[in-house]
C-alpha cells in the first residue's frame, strides 16, 4: 500500500514538472516543482522523516518552506505540500498540513533548500486559515 501511495506522488510531481517546464512565465518558473495536493490518504501516509524545516515565510499567497535534509547537492529533489483534506472547526479555521519531500540522493552531506508553494486554494473561501505545518512547532496565519 505504502509503496502505491509513494508511486502515486512520484507520478503527481512527474506531471507537475512536465507540464510547468515548458512555462515560459518566469514568475512561474519558481514554483516548477512545487504543488498543493488536498488528498488525507496521502496525507495519513506521507513520511515527515527524511529533513527538517528550518525556517517558514508566507508572503501573500506564498509559503516559502526552507528545509534541510542530507544528500548530494539538493538539486534533484522534488517536494510537494499535502492537505489533510480537513477544515477544523476553530476561528480561525484551521488545516493540517505536510511536506513531502521525495529526495533519492544517498549522499551523508546536508543540505539546505527553499520551496515555495501557491497555496490558495487552502483558503477556501475563508478571509484566514491557520496551517499546522508538521515540523514546525508555530501555526503559520494565513490571511
Amino acid at each position: 500500500m505504502r509503496k502505491l501511495i509513494n508511486s502515486k506522488v512520484l507520478l503527481i510531481i512527474a506531471m507537475i514538472s512536465f507540464f510547468t517546464a515548458c512555462n515560459e512565465n518566469d514568475n512561474e518558473a519558481v514554483l516548477k516543482n512545487e504543488s498543493v495536493i488536498v488528498d488525507n490518504n496521502l496525507h495519513t501516509n506521507t513520511a515527515v522523516n527524511n529533513y527538517t524545516i528550518t525556517a517558514v515565510k508566507i508572503e501573500g499567497n506564498l509559503l516559502t518552506l526552507k528545509i534541510s535534509s542530507s544528500g548530494c547537492s539538493g538539486n534533484s529533489w522534488k517536494a510537494v505540500l499535502v492537505d489533510a483534506n480537513e477544515i477544523l472547526e476553530s476561528y480561525p479555521v484551521q488545516r493540517n498540513v505536510k511536506l513531502a519531500l521525495e529526495n533519492s540522493e544517498s549522499c551523508l552531506a546536508v543540505f539546505e533548500k527553499e520551496f515555495t508553494f501557491d497555496i490558495t486554494i487552502l483558503k477556501a473561501g475563508f478571509s484566514e486559515v491557520i496551517l499546522n505545518l508538521e515540523g514546525w512547532s508555530t501555526q503559520i496565519n494565513y490571511n
